[in-house]
């Protein structure tokens, strides 16, 4: 297999010695990864060697992928790219590390060759290498600090003879002592030599006239290769005005490949007089691009329809050639090229493959400093795409550079600085950086609200994100309050079945939700998820957030095996819809494996959780907070199954993360406290467990509340503590409040009630209290058997007389 790889230079040439060098090196491992880094100045011919050597060893691979390194979001799409070839995955977040895994296990090829061209640092490429496996890795990089990464070989410049070679390899014929003086004066540079003997080549100049020319031009330009270039510069200008203004724009573009739809298609577009007509004319446009062909001062593409600047080339023309006037009409005139090619909807993975083609071209034209909102407008529906395509980092720092930007040259209140606040505050929510888009938040709202009516979108949608604020900051009330009043304006304002006032609606579910109010979330989410199937369609990613939202409900409510029904129902649904690969599949899975667990299938969740647990981390890494909340069930899974040692360090583990992200109050730091807290219990240290439990009950009562379930829960296993270390009469106040409390918020019937009840008749009865126990033994055991089913565990654990534990799963913000 092979990929991305430049097509052949026919007309290479030397290098003989520097190719066994690399030969060897490469070929010297068989247990470990192998990595070697060529590096050397700009021009030197470190892509053409590497592009050589391919060509010369492709029978010792089974796999072959070349990967552009000059940006870590173009790694990150290359190897997408590569795991959609393998059918490993196709989003970003998990087909990267699922794609180096297979690397690193050689599956299904052993025999591979990754190639980072362009490396700018080690710091940058390191975290994309397989660590270990039966694999090649090979960089190219203008940075020489690759010792303890890689074996670095450097490249020099030609050998006298290897330039003189190349030069007589194209007409007309030259004298070797002329070759001998061109290549002195070019300094052997390679990119350099290569130019010049494409240079003669098409005008059949005399060496001595091509000297004199370059003589005269070095006091127009600061270096060799710009004087070298130059020449040619002028021929092309003479000969063909729009090719030499094409290249020109595209020096502005990324050294990578730069598709001709760049070039087509763009009457909204106006450069200049030649540039424009060349532009709209697609035979002028095909004879500019072959005059730049001709004079080597580019590489054409015909089987991929693109052209390639030399980073060199590019920098000559951008910092050596141009005026300062033509500069900024050419950098603008890419501006509006790029802009031109912009979807205009970054949310639809339809066009994920153009923005990633505009990304990198993007970046090296600096669409940021445009003075114009079209282009402007690209950066933003970049930073939109990159969201949406799950690079969610760098979705946040492009919105950083923008919001900078945009406040400096624009102003606080300019539409576009305004938007990119908006969408800034829920990217660093997401990235876990909650103090600042808190912050920044607030201040956009008030600013928002300088220029525009409190009830229009902009504004609710800046509401929505303080209201997902609230939830991390642990306010699940404030949270509440607020999305009910967004949802009932919304209302008012659009009407029930508008897509703004269903998200609003969806958004509300959430908060009350978190809130403990389930029975009104699930009347909420139901009502929601009718409407939306009605206006968005059944198989609407938006109508199964909110179908999958009124399983939670109804799992939090007590009804585990309708829940579980039709969390099953969904997930393959989902899947069959979107793709095993999609994140939201594994999101769906997690609530399934919660719903198992539930219904009593304790092995059914564990082996779930297992692989959803691996996939969050391959995609997010540990702290990020889908994985903690994945690490959390998981954990409780293990114990379910026996695995104390197991649940133990990974509950332990999981708290510091909740603790550290966010804070040692927080609803959900408390929630994985509970947790690991029945786990220390079983583990036979009631003591710990009893100290954990405190905390989280004095807690949860300070912040979201003693009626809330989790403080509830949080009483009836603190309850358990209390037994184990026989302070009997506390146990039994603590389960008279759970029963009290639970029965009024979540209803008789609710198998956290019945667990508290269970509980408490086994304390009376170790007290002695052998009449006052007789209603919470028999008769709840009947409930167990009708509400849980004879078959579930608990059920069973019941019938043994064994206490009841309570577990907490996280509930998403």
């Amino acid at each position: 297999m092979f990929g991305n790889v430049p097509p052949r230079n026919p007309l290479f040439t030397g290098r003989g010695e520097l190719l066994k060098q690399l030969a060897k090196r490469l070929n010297g491992g068989t247990t470990a990864v192998v990595r070697s880094a060529l590096h050397g100045l700009g021009g030197i011919g470190k892509t053409q060697v590497a592009t050589e050597y391919i060509y010369r060893h492709l029978q010792d691979y089974d796999l072959v992928w070349w990967i552009d390194a000059a940006l870590t979001t173009q790694i990150r799409a290359s190897l997408t790219e590569l795991a959609g070839v393998l059918g490993i995955a196709s989003e970003v977040n998990t087909a990267v590390p699922e794609v180096i895994e297979a690397l690193r296990t050689g599956q299904p090829f052993r025999r591979w060759l990754l190639v980072f061209d362009a490396a700018e640092s080690p710091e940058a490429v390191l975290p994309f290498f397989p660590r270990n496996g039966p694999g090649e890795i090979l960089i190219t990089s203008r940075n020489s600090d690759w010792v303890g990464i890689a074996r670095p070989l450097e490249l020099a410049v030609f050998k006298r003879e290897e330039s003189v070679e190349l030069l007589g390899r194209r007409g007309p014929e030259i004298d070797p002592a002329d070759a001998e003086e061109l290549a002195e004066k070019l300094g052997d540079l390679p990119l350099a030599v290569e130019q010049a003997a494409a240079w003669r080549a098409v005008t059949g100049m005399p060496v001595q006239e091509y000297l004199r020319l370059f003589d005269e031009s070095v006091d127009e330009v600061l270096d060799t290769v710009a004087a070298a270039w130059n020449v040619s510069f002028e021929e092309l200008k003479t000969r063909n005005p729009a090719a030499h203004q094409i290249l020109h724009i595209c020096a502005f573009f990324s050294p990578e490949p730069i598709s001709r739809d760049l070039l087509t298609g763009v009457n909204r577009v106006s450069i200049s007089p030649e540039l424009d007509a060349a532009l709209r004319d697609p035979i002028k446009l095909a004879r500019a691009i072959r005059d730049i062909n001709r004079y080597g001062l580019a590489k054409i593409d015909h089987g991929n329809n693109t052209l390639q600047l030399h980073r060199l080339v590019q920098l000559v023309l951008r910092n050596r050639v141009m005026a300062r006037q033509v500069h900024a009409r050419m950098q603008h005139g890419a501006h509006q090229l790029l802009a031109a090619l912009d979807p205009n909807d970054p949310e639809s993975s339809r066009h994920w493959s153009r923005y990633r083609e505009l990304l990198p071209h993007a970046y090296a034209a600096n669409v940021l400093d445009c003075d114009n909102d079209w282009p402007r407008q690209l950066y933003i529906n970049l930073m939109r795409y990159l969201f949406e395509y799950g690079d969610h980092e760098e979705a946040a720092r492009l919105g950083l550079e923008a919001r900078k930007r945009f406040t400096e040259t624009l102003g606080p209140t300019h539409p576009q600085t305004l938007e990119v606040s908006s969408r800034l505050g829920l990217y660093l929510w997401a990235v876990g950086r909650y103090d600042e888009a808190a912050e920044l938040n607030q201040r956009t709202l008030a600013l928002r609200m300088q220029m525009s009516s409190e009830e229009n979108e902009e504004t609710f949608a800046l509401q929505r994100n303080i209201t997902i604020d609230l939830r991390a900051q642990g306010d699940f009330a404030g949270a509440t309050k607020l999305s009910e009043e967004i949802f009932h304006k919304a209302k008012r304002m659009f009407g029930d079945d508008d897509p703004e006032t269903l998200y609003a609606a969806f958004q509300h579910g959430i908060s009350l939700r978190l809130a403990g109010a389930y029975r009104e979330a699930l009347e909420l989410d139901q009502d929601t998820l009718r409407r939306r199937i009605e206006v968005l369609g059944r198989d609407h990613v938006r109508t199964f957030s909110v179908n999958s939202s009124r399983n939670v409900d109804l799992r939090e409510a007590g009804e585990y095996g309708q829940a579980r029904i039709q969390q099953e129902r969904l997930t393959e649904s989902f899947i069959a819809r979107f793709g095993p690969d999609q994140l939201d599949s594994a999101g769906n899975s997690l609530l399934l494996a919660m719903a198992r667990r539930k219904d009593g299938d304790h092995p059914g969740a564990l082996g779930l959780s297992t692989e959803v647990l691996k996939r969050f981390r391959l995609a997010y890494g540990d702290d990020h907070g889908t994985t903690m909340a994945s690490a959390l069930a998981h954990s409780i899974d293990l114990r379910h199954s026996g695995d104390l040692a197991a649940a133990r360090k990974l509950g332990e583990e999981t708290f510091e993360r909740y603790r550290r992200g966010l804070g040692e109050h927080h609803p959900h730091t408390l929630v994985a406290n509970v947790n690991l807290a029945v786990t220390l219990r079983l583990m036979g240290d009631p003591a710990a467990a009893r100290v954990l439990d405190e905390r989280a009950l004095e807690q949860f009562r300070a912040t979201i509340g003693p009626d809330h379930p989790y403080a509830i829960i949080a009483a009836i296993n603190l309850a358990s503590d209390l037994a184990a270390v026989g302070e009997l009469d506390r146990t039994v106040e603590l389960g008279r409040d759970a029963i009290e409390r639970g029965t009024q918020v979540l209803g008789e019937d609710h198998p956290t009630v019945l667990a508290a009840s269970f509980n408490l008749g086994l304390d009376l009865a170790a007290l002695g209290r052998t009449e006052e126990a007789a209603p919470f033994r028999d008769p709840i055991l009947a409930r167990y058997r009708r509400i849980l089913g004879e078959a579930h565990p608990g059920t069973q654990a019941a019938g043994r007389g064994i206490r009841a534990n309570c577990d907490i799963d996280q509930i998403p913000m």
